[in-house]
């Protein structure tokens, strides 16, 4: 157990890094993948880790495992770099105000906790990004300066995490202006605080550090004054919340408990004046007026003092319409331009206007046989608007009333002050920033949310019975918790001297005893490592023993003290046995010739003593025996080791060496063996023959310094395949003293059963005269004699590959079929040998026209064929046959005269080349008679497909 405890503390950084790469890399596949298939996260937040961050942090923990498990590569500063980049354009955005293109606002859409810039990085998080892409370039910390460099990079972004953590948990923005500037995602923290400890694990993994007791003290004194800060800090954070909770709860309380007043406080003003307008609207007076309105003889004069007589009940206005809606008759005024106005459920017609203060207007339809006429009342209500004026917004603790209704399209909210005309609102894609909009459904209750200007607030909503428009009062968080941040700001204080006082008393109290008994323990740890690793640990049978002096101060034998496992298993004795015994009657029992002597030796002039030894078990089975004798106080301690089987593979690995050497030397080939450091440790004398170099010169010679850097890098990869454990094999030229050489070769690696390879066997032939011999046979079977062109066979197999090729990969190619205008003329009259000057001289300008990828071949006779492969439209084709007619229409010169020369191309350009090679050329011919058809000297061009 305490075995397996040391190891784990030996790899604690390691473990840290590794485990902080795993979490960083879940954390920000599992944001990934919630925002693109739009998976709400399992831990509720009211914001959420932005895309551009999740894939920072998911890059740096690929980062973190490359750099742990593969240190020597440059992939883990790539990663890094690209951190750096994403975190300097986040930047960027916050610098400028303009979009870098690592926002993403369309993914983040779905979500409503992003504005006003949707997806955009907070510059807290970026600036710790940034630190921890520059530790991560700065890895190894192999020096000092790294070193510190490092750790400064790994602090930024663990500060920033606390405080954006912090920020988020106790709403500092609502506390302080510039706590919304600091304040970021939960599991944003989380991810930095993870990435800030695996950097720090990997920059303490570099350091070659020993385990010290000072190191140890620091160690635990450090994490005692983490728990103090951790365990005050948790427990202020905690009081924080649930005072601000408590206090949070009673206000909703208060705050529901008002809006339900006033509420029922409208509806109970709305049902006095719809008594008040029935009571009117039924008088018998009332109801002569409209029935005469609605047969056309109403008489203005009477109607306008019936309605002087009966407007002693507080009305603004009354007024009779018939029914087009023409005021037939009016007394008192209308608010005929509200600041805001909405019409109500119930009663049908009726509508609430605000005009500085609120009016109610309702409508009577009064109907006969003969037609219609309408009773128009508009009230004050003045009970609600005396509650309205004593509630408006004030300094301190106080809340916003809001009174609202809506149509299909707006929400129309009256205003607290006659100043402010009340807002008109869009419904479309803002329904959940309006606090009141639950009372809408009929529901009633409270919320803490974020309304529809961007304001943390509480709100209570309440509906208005049977009218459509209900009530919210919503109270700013951030003046809700102006009294508990005063008192937060002193607690602060408080813990904070708290804390230091415990650790002075932590650092006083415990620190003297910490070093003393870390002291002890490491100096019994490092005194049984010592012991475990000179003795047990080793593969050699070991020994003390302590000298046994007569009375006159010689040594006359020595006592066993301490015998390890081997060596119990060497000798044949237990240790319980050998442990107290005298030596010389065991060196006796175990025939070690003159080894006392030798002991004794070693203790007088304190000279050790290593030697091989035969021993005399067995004369016709010989052994040899390897001890040393090292003095040890007034003593001495023995190691010795069986080296029979290392003597024997000695003498066995002689014989070989010269049987392989004979053999080798013999055999026309390179031979040699090559090791991991890539040094020659073994060649034999055809590197003498070939090279003019005796073979011990280049025994421990690099490979790059034998073979030349070009040479060098050219075999390399096959190097390092061999090196790996694969067999390799080459054909190449090679310059041999300034000699062309084409050789082939075999590079095989010498591994053992463990799997390492400890080098490989180079084996090389030098196959220049064969291979000679095979270019020549090639050109001959697949080369045109007279133009060194291809021939027909070779072109043919070559068009079918290339046809097959071009089709999967969906590129277009073009054949060009060529022949010499009037090379008939040239034979009849100047001969056959002109004739063939003449093919040979237009060979040499088609191949000078074309690409070195571009394939040409005769046919036969003056017949030629090109194969244009890769092309991006047609046009390129009929650019290079244009290119021909124009190289061939030069004059040339043949038996001593001067022949002008042209030719007659037919191009088959297939833009996707499904068809047959033998299909190909018979459209290129026909549209080479079309060429000859039209005069010669021209081309014509066939799409095919």
């Amino acid at each position: 157990m305490s075995q397996y405890s040391s190891r784990l503390f030996r790899s604690r950084y390691r473990l840290l890094t590794g485990l902080a790469s795993l979490v960083l890399l879940a954390l920000g596949c599992d944001v990934l993948a919630g925002w693109l298939w739009h998976v709400e996260s399992a831990v509720p937040e009211n914001i959420h880790m932005v895309i551009s961050t999740a894939a920072c942090l998911a890059l740096y923990g690929a980062a973190l495992a490359l750099a742990l498990w593969r240190p020597r590569g440059q992939t883990h500063r790539l990663l890094a770099v690209m951190v750096i980049g994403i975190a300097c354009l986040a930047l960027l955005e916050h610098a400028t105000g303009q979009s870098t293109g690592v926002d993403f606002p369309n993914l983040h859409a779905w979500r409503h906790d992003m504005l006003p810039n949707s997806g955009r990085m907070a510059a807290l998080t970026a600036t710790a990004l940034l630190a921890l892409g520059v530790g991560m370039c700065w890895l190894p910390a192999a020096t000092p300066a790294r070193t510190r460099i490092v750790q400064v990079c790994a602090a930024i972004p663990l500060l920033c995490g606390l405080l954006g953590g912090i920020a988020y948990l106790v709403d500092l923005e609502l506390l302080y202006s510039w706590g919304a500037a600091v304040r970021m995602a939960l599991s944003t923290a989380v991810g930095l605080l993870t990435a800030s400890a695996g950097l720090y694990g990997l920059a303490a993994r570099d350091q070659s550090r020993r385990l010290r007791s000072q190191d140890m003290a620091n160690s635990v004194f450090a994490t005692a004054c983490i728990l103090l800060i951790v365990i005050a800090g948790t427990t202020g954070l905690l009081i924080y919340r649930l005072a601000s909770h408590a206090h949070e709860q009673s206000l909703q309380t208060v705050m529901s408990y008002s809006a339900r007043q006033r509420a029922a406080l409208l509806s109970a003003q709305f049902d006095i004046s719809n008594d008040t307008a029935r009571q009117l609207y039924q008088h018998p007076a009332m109801q002569s007026l409209l029935e005469a309105a609605s047969h056309g003889q109403l008489k203005q004069a009477d109607a306008a003092a019936v309605l002087s007589m009966q407007n002693n009940r507080s009305f603004n206005g009354m007024a009779i319409q018939d029914g087009a809606g023409r005021t037939l008759v009016q007394v008192g005024y209308f608010v005929n331009r509200p600041l805001q106005a909405v019409a109500l459920r119930s009663p049908p017609g009726a509508i609430l206007l605000w005009d500085g203060s609120y009016s109610y207007r309702t409508t009577h339809v009064y109907r006969t046989s003969a037609g219609s006429a309408r009773l128009l009342l508009e009230q004050r209500l003045d009970m609600f608007n005396r509650i309205v004026q004593d509630t408006a917004p004030h300094d301190g603790l106080s809340g916003i009333y809001s009174l609202c209704g809506h149509d299909e399209r707006y929400l129309h909210c009256f205003s607290q002050s006659p100043q402010d005309k009340g807002s008109t609102i869009p419904l479309a894609g803002n329904i959940h920033h309006f606090t009141v909009w639950p009372a809408f459904s009929g529901q009633r209750g409270t919320m803490h949310t974020i309304d529809f200007s961007h304001r943390n607030v509480i709100g209570a909503y309440e509906p208005v019975p049977d009218t459509g428009l209900a009530f919210s009062y919503k109270i700013e968080v951030g003046k809700l918790l102006a009294p508990i941040r005063r008192d937060l700001e002193v607690g602060l204080l408080v813990m904070s001297v708290v804390i230091a006082l415990g650790a002075l008393l932590l650092r006083w109290r415990t620190y003297p005893l910490l070093r003393e008994v870390q002291q002890s323990n490491l100096m019994a740890e490092l005194a049984a490592e010592r012991f475990r690793n000179a003795a047990e640990a080793n593969m050699d049978a070991f020994a003390i023993m302590e000298a046994l002096r007569g009375g006159d101060g010689r040594i006359e034998d020595f006592r066993v003290v301490y015998i390890n496992a081997e060596a119990e298993r060497m000798w044949q004795i237990s240790r319980r046995e050998a442990i107290g015994s005298q030596f010389r009657q065991l060196g006796i029992a175990l025939q070690i010739p003159d080894f006392f002597d030798s002991c004794r030796r070693v203790v007088e002039n304190g000279q050790a003593i290593s030697e091989e030894i035969p021993m005399a078990f067995n004369i016709d089975h010989p052994s040899w025996m390897h001890h040393e004798i090292v003095k040890a106080g007034d003593g001495v301690s023995v190691s010795m080791r069986d080296i029979t089987q290392r003597k024997l593979a000695e003498l066995d690995l002689a014989l070989r060496e010269a049987l392989l050497k004979t053999v080798t030397d013999s055999i026309p080939a390179l031979v040699a063996f090559i090791d991991r450091e890539e040094r020659y440790r073994y060649c034999n004398k055809s590197y003498m023959r070939l090279f003019g170099i005796r073979p011990e010169q280049i025994i421990g010679v690099h490979m790059r310094d034998f073979l030349g850097d070009e040479a060098y890098q050219q075999q390399r990869p096959e190097v390092e395949q061999a090196l790996s454990g694969q067999p390799s094999s080459f054909e190449r030229d090679m310059s041999v003293r300034g000699e062309n050489r084409y050789v082939e070769g075999r590079y095989i690696p010498q591994q053992h059963a463990d799997g390492s390879v400890s080098g490989f066997y180079v084996m090389i032939w030098d196959i220049t005269q064969s291979r000679a011999r095979e270019l020549e046979l090639r050109n001959k079977v697949t080369l045109d004699g007279m133009t060194g062109l291809l021939n027909r066979s070779a072109f043919m197999d070559m068009l079918d590959d290339e046809i097959k090729h071009h089709y999967v990969k969906r590129l277009a190619v073009a054949l060009l079929f060529l022949d010499i205008d009037h090379f008939k003329q040239v034979n009849d009259t100047l001969g056959h040998a002109a004739g063939d000057e003449l093919i040979r001289e237009f060979a040499r300008r088609l191949r000078s026209q074309v690409r070195a990828t571009d394939h040409v071949a005769r046919l036969g006779g003056d017949e030629f064929v090109i194969l244009l492969a890769g092309l991006e439209s047609e046009h390129t084709a009929a650019g290079v046959a244009e290119k021909l007619l124009e190289a061939a229409s030069h004059d040339v010169e043949l038996a001593g005269q001067r022949r002008k020369l042209s030719t007659s191309i037919g191009v088959a350009y297939a833009a996707v080349p499904d068809i047959t090679p033998e299909r190909l050329l018979q459209i290129a011919d026909e549209a080479l008679y079309q060429a000859k058809a039209a005069g010669r000297n021209t081309y014509r061009l066939h799409r095919v497909g």
